[in-house]
């Protein structure tokens, strides 16, 4: 089975094999739900075949904490189902799903509409316990010029998008077989791309003034974001994006839209991968750039979604896969600590056997699992990682020299810290008399207090000394 490729990393990974040894020779990379099982009868929808079925459904609200979301996601742009990996997925840790909307296939002629590939993709979502994170794209020709363009038939946009809306909203109304839930709606991939949007924010701008309140018009629910910005490669650089695109977005919006940027938009979504490691080292750097830019404009208080994120695990291309697990969780964990609700790895599984000819490009080997479906270290720090932070809160950052840290907080009240150390590996001590240490592949230990093996200074002191070692993420927690 064919699967598509992220809108950037088919384009922009090409050239990447020489950027990641720069980043790897230069340290930059390294630096850089709880879930309701309900029997159900399967309805007659043509989607599933009959039996008895599972149902996972994805709850927001963790314990009393009803503004969290589950942030950890994973990206299926073709087919959402077990064939691409859903079933793996869900049993990983991952709660969002990042996926196609293509207004060409569900409006191939201006009018008719065939629902069905979408309606597969929410209720196999629904059904593994998953939210949809959607990204609308594909432009028919019949009303642009461009798959992920300016659109000239606007009235046909607002259309398809209202019917869109209401279709998934999942009221009991008008709804798909089913009645999955889609919440969220992006719209275009890498809008920023010079030859999409990128030059027309005021275009971009009007687009959304129109489609934003008549999304919300048929469901209340409904987010609608900026869609996953490149935000790198600038034109000025001699690539495709353009810089000044949300800025000119966002002042287009406060100038024309009644209420504004924030009356239109509810987050901005963009995409990372160590491209420019010497200006944004980690996600924490090209995040708090992004939400400078949205302050300037009125709305730095807005969430951030990082639908699209990955690292390779070639070592034709200057990585390895025990490098990928680690940068993974390092991704995650920054990204958390800046506030972004939601961040989707791509991708599931790899596109080519690394080392072989096939492996023309670093985003062939981005998967968690190989191309033979085996598992690979980074499956597995993603499984560990869901199951340590799925309940936990960003608290604070963790300090102590040369150690990169931070703290979490549980529903319970205990505090959980991932950290690992910047230089050297060196000892770390933790004012707990009984802790339990994680490894970033899901290995536990209990250490108590004077632990002859595992508590380093050798003393019952009241404290527990361990070993951070390099850019080698681990949680630690008291015991319960």
């Amino acid at each position: 089975m064919t699967r598509l490729r992220a809108p950037f990393c088919s384009i922009v990974l090409a050239g990447l094999a020489v950027v990641a040894l720069v980043l790897l020779g230069a340290n930059l990379a390294p630096r850089r739900g709880q879930v309701m099982a309900i029997a159900w009868e399967a309805p007659e929808t043509g989607v599933s075949s009959s039996g008895n079925y599972t149902t996972y459904v994805p709850i927001a609200v963790r314990l009393h904490d009803r503004g969290y979301v589950v942030p950890f996601g994973t990206i299926m742009y073709g087919d959402v189902n077990d064939a691409e990996g859903l079933q793996v997925m869900r049993e990983a840790g991952s709660r969002w799903v990042t996926t196609f909307f293509v207004w060409s296939t569900v409006e191939p002629t201006e009018g008719t509409y065939d629902w069905s590939s979408f309606d597969a993709k929410a209720l196999n979502a629904s059904t593994a316990g998953m939210q949809v994170f959607a990204l609308f794209t594909g432009n028919p020709t019949w009303a642009a010029l461009s798959p992920d363009g300016p659109v000239s038939n606007t009235l046909a946009l607002v259309k398809v998008t209202v019917a869109m809306a209401e279709r998934y909203d999942c009221d009991g109304v008008d709804d798909a077989p089913g009645s999955p839930c889609v919440h969220y709606w992006s719209f275009y991939p890498e809008p920023d791309r010079e030859s999409r949007w990128g030059h027309n924010g005021r275009e971009f701008a009007a687009m959304l003034c129109q489609v934003s309140p008549a999304i919300r018009a048929a469901d209340p629910q409904a987010q609608v974001l900026i869609g996953g910005l490149a935000y790198d490669w600038f034109v000025e650089d001699g690539g495709p994006f353009v810089r000044s695109f949300l800025s000119d977005t966002l002042l287009r919006l406060n100038a024309t839209c009644p209420g504004g940027a924030r009356a239109a938009i509810d987050a901005v979504a963009f995409h990372y991968y160590p491209i420019s490691g010497e200006r944004w080292p980690t996600i924490r750097d090209k995040a708090l750039e992004i939400r400078s830019v949205m302050a300037q404009h009125g709305v730095g208080d807005l969430p951030l979604m990082c639908p699209e994120a990955g690292y390779w695990s070639s070592p034709k291309h200057g990585s390895s896969e025990p490098f990928q697990a680690q940068w993974l969780v390092q991704m995650y964990v920054r990204g958390l600590s800046v506030g972004i609700q939601y961040m989707a790895w791509y991708k599931v599984y790899d596109d080519a056997v690394a080392g072989s000819e096939a492996d023309a490009f670093p985003d062939r080997t981005c998967g968690l699992l190989r191309l033979d479906g085996s598992r690979k270290p980074s499956y597995y720090a993603y499984q560990t990682m869901t199951r340590e932070l799925e309940v936990a809160r960003y608290l604070r950052p963790f300090t102590y020299p040369t150690v990169e840290g931070y703290v979490f907080k549980t529903p319970t009240g205990r505090e959980k810290t991932v950290l690992w150390a910047q230089g050297a590996a060196l000892n770390v001590p933790f004012p707990y008399r009984c802790l339990y240490l994680v490894d970033k592949l899901g290995t536990r230990q209990t250490i108590v207090d004077g632990d002859p093996t595992n508590d380093l200074d050798g003393l019952v002191n009241g404290r527990v000394t361990l070993r951070v070692r390099t850019n080698d993420p681990a949680y630690v927690e008291p015991c319960y």
